[in-house]
């Protein structure tokens, strides 16, 4: 493993990390070994190809960390470290071997760092007027989104308005310009290698809140009166409209997934949810209810249920659970306060895994295997990690590290694991 130091992060200019390329230093102890496969693959070089094993679960280089101060995003192949202080900065990072990329900084007060998949702009954004309230009106109407070149971080072009965080795609994001009353003014789906608009949408009334239906491409917006609107992601044309109100001195807020709009209300009782099809935005269930992605979630006198997203009939009924990961088929339940989980097919209820104890490794999108850690035994002082396939449910112990800085402070992308925590990030490569 090897350390590096990237300086103090809310300084004007923090020194670079180191530059020299990271290197695994011999060990005298292996040549025999290894001279013992060349003999081995000489010999049978003509009768079959020998394929080299995967690299397996190892650190890879560590950096000081400031909380307070610093927040990190992963894409791809990249680390994001999001910085305040005097001069705020984004700074990229190699996952590989911690080399820095590219820096870029501005006065501004920045918000969030948004990388669009496959190698695309990373959307950064920023209000320059936060001096006040950072969350106030005046600010979220000065926010601006700034595209980076993901290789270099070179300014590609600039907006008003902030990205919505789940409609960020390969060629496109939609953005939300903000009102100084308060409220979003008008939606813009804009191209990613120009930031030139798509389709805008500006109908007067002020919209408060934003979901987005990724499978089925579309958008749907809520005006504080009640006004819901979906749009068709490609052209944003009104597909349809209803007028659904929370009530008098009551709050909401909404949820999309699945075909599905899901409008949660808020008073002194317990939360009481509405669910509706965005084909059309007729009612199809209401109760205790919960989006779970690939369901509807309802429970009561210490039962969970599942629904289907169809016809709201029940799929299946069991003991109360808690979810903690959801995909489209596949529920990771909480046990023993968020510690141990079993994996569940979602519109069976059937279990799919044992017991599987550890914490969770969040990551931005859920693809096809969950990481957990948990403290050895044997030997004690060590981080196991263990992979959870959420297909087939299979447990396979990868291996373990050196004590991390929080089991429960850790997120992942394929390929690598990053802890912070006592002050120090760790980054570790996890085999695929």
């Amino acid at each position: 493993m090897a350390v590096i130091e990237l300086g103090d992060m809310t300084a004007g200019h923090p020194p670079d990390p180191v530059a020299d390329p990271i290197t695994a230093g011999l060990d005298r102890r292996r040549l025999r070994p290894v001279a013992l496969v060349a003999v081995l693959l000489c010999l049978f070089a003509c009768v079959a190809a020998v394929r080299p094993e995967p690299p397996g679960l190892r650190l890879l280089w560590t950096a000081p960390y400031v909380q307070e101060y610093e927040s990190i995003t992963l894409s791809g192949d990249t680390l994001y470290v999001l910085s305040g202080g005097e001069r705020a900065e984004v700074v990229a990072y190699s996952l590989a071997d911690g080399r820095r990329l590219w820096r870029w900084g501005t006065d501004a007060h920045l918000i969030t760092v948004d990388p669009a998949p496959d190698g695309g702009p990373v959307l950064v954004t920023a209000d320059p007027a936060s001096s006040g309230n950072p969350d106030g009106p005046a600010a979220q109407a000065s926010r601006t989104t700034i595209a980076l070149r993901a290789a270099t971080g070179a300014e590609m072009w600039r907006r008003p308005g902030e990205p919505h965080w789940d409609a960020i795609e390969a060629g496109s994001a939609l953005l939300k310009e903000f009102d100084p009353r308060g409220g979003i003014a008008s939606l813009s789906r804009v191209r990613l290698e120009d930031g030139v608009p798509v389709w805008t949408r500006s109908d007067g009334a002020l919209i408060q809140d934003v979901g987005v239906d990724t499978a089925g491409d579309r958008v749907v917006t809520r005006t504080a009166a009640g006004d819901v609107t979906v749009l068709a992601w490609a052209d944003g044309a009104g597909l349809a409209s209803r007028r659904i109100t929370a009530g008098r001195g009551r709050y909401s807020e909404i949820s999309v997934a699945a075909g599905l709009l899901f409008v949660t209300v808020f008073g002194a009782d317990d939360p009481d949810t509405g669910v509706y099809r965005l084909d059309g935005l007729e009612p199809l269930v209401s109760g205790p209810l919960a989006n779970c992605v690939g369901v509807v979630c309802t429970w009561d006198a210490g039962e969970f249920a599942a629904l289907a997203p169809e016809d709201g009939r029940e799929l299946w009924r069991g003991p109360e659970i808690i979810a903690s990961v959801m995909t489209s088929d596949r529920i990771l339940t909480d046990r023993q306060n968020g510690s141990e989980h079993v994996l569940l097919d979602s519109r069976t209820g059937r279990e799919l895994s044992e017991p599987v104890p550890g914490w969770i490794a969040w990551a931005t999108r859920w693809q096809d295997e969950v990481l957990l850690l948990r403290a050895t035994t044997e030997p004690i002082g060590r981080t196991s990690v263990t992979r959870l396939d959420l297909d087939t449910g299979r447990i396979t112990v990868l291996g373990s590290l050196e004590p991390l800085p929080d089991q429960q402070s850790c997120r992942t992308v394929p390929g690598h694991l990053v802890c912070t925590g006592w002050d120090r990030m760790v980054v570790a490569a996890v085999p695929r």
